[in-house]
């Protein structure tokens, strides 16, 4: 179980990576992982598909390679975790990308 402490310091650095990904679009990726049931290689895989996609825009296709380039990159750490705690991660994250969008 990783303490609130940790948790907040890896959405901190998580964020980082993240920086110009909107908090509407990382919560839409949030909310697939939870369509796939926190399985974390189904979630990666829609983020790095829809990079490919011709039918969106490219604001979006940025954001999601720099969600897939992230969650790739934390993967080990995050699949540890149990659902509510990467739910609870994702929100660190949101709460982050709101406080570097100001």
């Amino acid at each position: 179980m990783a303490t609130t402490d940790e948790m907040i310091r890896f959405a901190g650095q998580m964020a980082k990576g993240l920086r110009d990904v909107s908090r509407n679009e990382w919560m839409r990726w949030v909310q697939v992982t939870k369509q796939y049931e926190y399985d974390l290689n189904k979630a990666l895989h829609y983020a790095q598909r829809l990079t490919q996609d011709p039918t969106i825009r490219p604001a979006p296709k940025r954001a999601y390679r720099l969600i897939a380039a992230v969650i790739q990159e934390y993967k080990n750490y995050i699949k540890q975790l149990s659902p509510d705690e990467q739910l609870r991660l994702y929100g660190y994250v949101a709460w982050h990308l709101v406080i570097y969008s100001r």
